[in-house]
């Protein structure tokens, strides 16, 4: 691996997901700001300043992945601690688990503001940074299997993580002549907070196995947030490095179906 070193942001750090890339990439060596809108982890409450501290060089900033000026003090803060930025983990996501006839404009926006504008901010200041870079850098923005199939009560997300899907690969073309990689990491369900109550539903659950066809350490068909992590350290690194524009996706072989 080629990650010793290198500045890196995990936006959505504190937890699921986004906490199991960001401790992954620190044991590889990265040196590592985490980004978040909590204050506590949502796996086990661990306050952000503290879970950087566990991670080694890391530091921790609270802030709004669609607000500009949020992006712009965490990016101050890796440029400022790190020197720059060589990684972007564009992970920080919401949804909202409802039918159509539920679904509020607000909550549909919501999704929109942080899983779609929240990468684009973040991806044209880390591009902005990194063509200043010898180094140039990686982009990897977390979309979904549920950017290329449809899902119950999911309209608003797997509209959102179609479009990250779409911005990933216009990135690629735009930004491959400075030599910055962007890829779209794609997960299935993974057991984390972020949608706990949402599959703890049995019809959700019956779906989820149903669409499932892998089966690991005996019946287990949804992901640990660890084996997605694997899959975010391969496209940081130099490993994939005449990889751009693609998605690679970790789900079991729900998209198989």
């Amino acid at each position: 691996m080629s990650l010793q070193d290198k500045a890196t942001i995990v936006t959505g750090g504190l937890s699921g997901i986004g906490r199991a890339i960001a401790t992954r990439l620190a044991a590889d060596g990265t040196r590592t700001v985490l980004f978040d809108a909590a204050e506590v982890s949502r796996d086990d409450g661990t306050p952000g300043d503290r879970l950087a501290a566990q991670l080694g060089a890391a530091v921790y900033v609270r802030g709004d992945v669609g607000e500009p000026g949020d992006v712009e003090r965490m990016f101050d803060a890796a440029i400022s601690t790190f020197g720059g930025v060589d990684i972007l983990i564009n992970n920080a996501g919401v949804t909202a688990f409802k039918s159509l006839a539920e679904l509020a404009v607000e909550d549909f926006d919501r999704v929109i503001r942080t899983n779609v504008r929240g990468p684009f901010l973040c991806a044209r200041r880390a591009v902005a940074q990194m063509r200043r870079q010898p180094g140039r850098g990686v982009i990897v923005n977390v979309a979904s299997n549920f950017a290329f199939v449809g899902a119950t009560d999911a309209v608003a997300y797997c509209t959102s993580k179609g479009a990250v899907m779409s911005m990933t690969q216009a990135l690629a073309v735009e930004v491959g002549a400075d030599g910055i990689r962007v890829n779209a990491l794609c997960p299935g369900a993974t057991a984390t907070e972020f949608n706990r109550t949402h599959r703890a539903r049995p019809e959700i659950a019956a779906e989820w196995e149903r669409m499932t066809p892998l089966r690991l350490d005996g019946d287990r068909y949804l992901a640990i947030p660890e084996e997605i992590a694997d899959a975010a350290a391969f496209l940081a690194d130099d490993t994939s490095r005449f990889m751009t524009g693609a998605a690679l996706v970790v789900d079991g072989g729900w998209n198989a179906r």
